[in-house]
């Protein structure tokens, strides 16, 4: 039995909003992280001699080789030499930064994935979210996300999503939510346990492939294993509550982190000025701070402010699209539900609202 829920189709002038909205906002996640983050701090020359020399500022020798194909390693190394600095374990804030932009985005990697499913079981419509995590590895996700949602919003109108079809299909779904959940630190885990440079520096390169890897999970899912060895999900929905949970620990990792940081700084500036401040340097770009020599912190900050602004730009795109996903369902009054979506995405993070949003969605419009 289905429960019936108003659809949502978008007027002209609702298409003319959020074309303009999310258009708006890929171009100004692009500008932000291409423009801003990357275009100062003397960050081009300080990658340019990483790319002469072989070494970072610091000495720690670049590796060149990861999969043995060098027209592939040459493609893999702008990759390390962004995230190297991130992973050494000079700054915790890095570490906590890493790990909640990286569970958001595996976040919206899941969504991407069901959602492509509740369209088509064809192995090869797999390419499509395979198509734009590549996308977001290679242009980051201020920039890709955005355009992906305005997709969304022009050819769904935020109606609920059709079910998948085949159980072997729904069980794959929620072990594919599972495992893909800790696909990010099998690039991540340098930046908790000690490590060579050539372990950690291969980790960041061929943590590349985890979009193909992703999809092969589901692949391997539904052709390989047979539902018999998959355990059912409860709710069609289920795949969405394992990311947005997942997603939900990550960020309060960060946040915890923030907090054990704080307590250390407190005895100085206070607890609530601590806090504030940590919190700014964890989430905020500091873009009234220029480095003038090429010292070894240069590429790890300016990667650092290229993830706040990743993070900036997903909490705009995510909660009025959460908000649209929502809105039919008639579940609070606009302002309580806006003000609920900000404050969750402040305690759950964004990744975690999206994900939730689409579950409840679909939990509502669909009885199991």
């Amino acid at each position: 039995m289905t429960r019936q829920i108003p659809l949502l189709a978008l007027s002209w002038l609702e298409l003319i909003f959020f074309s303009c909205y999310y258009g708006g906002l890929a171009g100004l996640g692009y500008h932000s992280l291409w423009r801003i983050a990357l275009r100062r701090r003397n960050v081009a020359p300080a990658i340019k001699s990483v790319l002469q020399t072989g070494r970072f500022a610091d000495g720690t020798p670049l590796t060149r080789r990861y999969t043995n194909l060098e027209f592939l390693d040459k493609k893999l190394v702008p990759a390390v030499i962004f995230y190297d600095g991130l992973l050494t374990g000079a700054c915790p804030l890095y570490r906590l930064l890493l790990v909640d932009i990286h569970s958001t985005m595996q976040a919206m990697a899941l969504c991407m994935l069901v959602s492509t499913r509740s369209k088509s079981l064809s192995t090869i419509s797999l390419l499509l979210p395979t198509f734009w995590n590549v996308f977001n590895q290679f242009y980051g996700a201020a920039f890709v996300y955005p355009l992906y949602l305005l997709l969304e919003a022009v050819t769904t109108g935020f109606n609920p999503l059709y079910p998948v079809e085949t159980e072997t299909s729904r069980s794959a779904l929620l072990v594919s939510a599972m495992i893909g959940s800790f696909l990010p630190f099998t690039f991540l885990w340098p930046a908790f346990l000690r490590s060579g440079t050539e372990s950690r520096q291969r980790a960041i390169a061929l943590y590349r492939f985890a979009p193909v890897v992703f999809s092969l999970l589901q692949i391997v899912g539904e052709k390989v294993l047979g539902a018999q060895m998959i355990p059912q999900p409860t709710s069609q929905a289920s795949p969405y509550l394992v990311a947005g949970c997942a997603a939900t620990v990550g960020h309060w990792y960060a946040l915890g982190g923030a907090l054990g940081l704080a307590m250390r700084l407190s005895h100085r500036k206070g607890r609530l000025g601590a806090l504030t401040l940590v919190l700014k340097r964890l989430y905020l770009p500091r873009s009234a701070e220029e480095t003038t020599r090429l010292d070894a912190s240069v590429l790890a900050r300016a990667a650092h402010e290229f993830l706040q602004y990743d993070v900036l730009v997903l909490i705009a795109a995510y909660i009025p699209y959460a908000y649209y996903l929502l809105a039919p369902l008639n579940l609070a009054s606009p302002f309580a539900m806006v003000v609920s979506l900000v404050l969750g995405t402040i305690f759950l993070g964004p990744g975690a609202v999206l994900a939730f949003a689409y579950r409840v969605r679909w939990h509502l419009a669909i009885s199991d």
